[in-house]
C-alpha cells in the first residue's frame, strides 16, 4: 500500500471523506460507508446469492434464508458486497473532491467486517481508492527547444556515397523533435499511470507468448531475464511513452490542433478495408471509443507534424 509523503495535501470533507495527494500526483481517496448501508446491502445480496443456491430438500432458490446462507461462500458474498456498494460511494467522493480521474481505482480496505455471516461488529467500512488525474505539464519554450535541435548534428551522410542527401530524413527530423519536446517538457508521472502500462505490456507479451505456445517461463529463459528484469525494462519504455504521449496532447492543444470527422472515417475505412470482414470490422472501430482513440492519435499525429518544418 502507497504511504502518503510528508508534503503530501490532504483535504477533509464532512461527508467522512479524505483525500491525499502524494508527490507523483497519486491520489488516495479514502470514504466510509456506514454500516447501517453495509447492512442492508448485504441483506440484497445474500437474497441474490441465494436464488442460485440448492439446498438438499428444496428447490433451487427456494431454502429458507437461513439454510442458504449456510450454503453461501463467505468470500462470494463479501465480493459481491463490494461491488453493490463501491461505484456509488467512490462516485460521490470523486464529485465531492471534483476529481477527474483518469484510471479506474485499485480499492484496499482500510477497516471491514471480518465474518460477513457470523458475529459481526456493527462498525463502517473504510475503503482507500488509489487513482491519479493527469498530470501538469511544462512545456517550456517548446517551439525553441525544437528550433534549437537543428543545430545539433544527428545525423550523417555515408562517406562516398554520392545518392547520401545533406538533410535528415524526415522519420530523423521528427525524432529531433521528440528528443527536444522530452529535453524541454517539465512533468511528473503518478506511480499507478506507469503500472497501468506496465500491466498491459505485460498482458500483451503473455497474449503473444500463448499464441506461440510457450510458457512465461520459457520465454524469461530464452531472454535471459527474471520477472523483476522485465518489469524494469516496461517501466522505463513506460515512462518515456507515456510522457511523449502527454506531451503531444498538450501540444496539440497549445497549437489549436483540430481533426475533423472525415479525417477519422479515412482511417476508419482504411483500417476496414485492409481486415476480412469488412463490416463487422467497421463496426467494431466506428464505436465512440474507438473513434476517440482514433481522434487523439491523429491529433498527436498533427502536432508532431506541425513542428517539422521548424528544424
Amino acid at each position: 500500500m502507497p504511504k502518503v509523503a510528508k508534503s503530501a495535501k490532504v483535504t477533509k470533507e464532512p461527508a467522512g471523506t479524505v483525500l491525499a495527494r502524494l508527490d507523483d500526483g497519486t491520489i488516495q481517496l479514502t470514504f466510509t460507508i456506514p454500516f447501517a448501508i453495509v447492512q442492508t446491502t448485504r441483506e440484497a445480496v445474500l437474497k441474490e446469492l441465494a436464488n442460485d443456491v440448492e439446498v438438499p430438500g428444496f428447490r433451487k432458490g427456494k431454502a429458507p434464508l437461513d439454510l442458504a446462507m449456510k450454503n453461501i461462500d463467505r468470500q462470494r458474498l463479501y465480493e459481491h458486497t463490494l461491488q453493490h456498494l463501491l461505484p456509488q460511494h467512490y462516485a460521490k467522493a470523486v464529485l465531492e473532491h471534483n476529481l477527474r480521474p483518469v484510471l479506474q481505482p485499485r480499492f484496499e480496505l482500510v477497516s471491514i467486517d471480518p465474518d460477513p455471516i457470523g458475529v459481526e461488529e456493527e462498525r463502517d467500512w473504510t475503503i482507500r481508492a488509489v487513482t491519479c488525474e493527469l498530470p501538469e505539464i511544462d512545456l517550456g519554450d517548446y517551439k525553441k527547444t525544437v528550433s534549437n535541435s537543428k543545430k545539433t548534428e544527428v545525423w550523417t551522410p555515408a562517406k562516398g556515397d554520392p545518392k547520401a542527401s545533406n538533410e535528415p530524413s524526415r522519420e530523423e527530423r521528427e525524432q529531433q523533435i521528440i528528443n527536444a519536446l522530452l529535453e524541454s517538457a517539465t512533468l511528473s508521472l503518478p506511480k499507478p499511470l506507469i503500472e497501468e502500462e506496465i500491466n498491459h505490456k505485460l498482458s500483451q507479451l503473455l497474449d503473444q507468448v500463448q499464441k506461440l505456445g510457450l510458457t512465461v517461463e520459457q520465454y524469461l529463459a530464452s531472454t535471459n531475464k527474471t520477472v523483476e528484469q522485465l518489469k524494469q525494462d516496461y517501466a522505463s519504455q513506460s515512462q518515456a511513452s507515456i510522457k511523449l504521449v502527454l506531451i503531444l496532447n498538450r501540444v496539440a492543444e497549445a497549437e489549436k490542433v483540430q481533426v475533423s470527422e472525415a479525417e477519422i472515417e479515412e482511417v476508419i475505412s482504411a483500417t476496414s478495408s485492409r481486415t476480412e470482414g469488412n463490416g463487422q470490422a467497421k463496426s467494431t472501430i466506428s464505436t465512440p471509443e474507438q473513434k476517440s482513440l482514433i481522434r487523439a492519435v491523429l491529433s498527436r499525429r498533427k502536432a508532431l507534424d506541425s513542428l517539422v518544418n521548424l528544424i
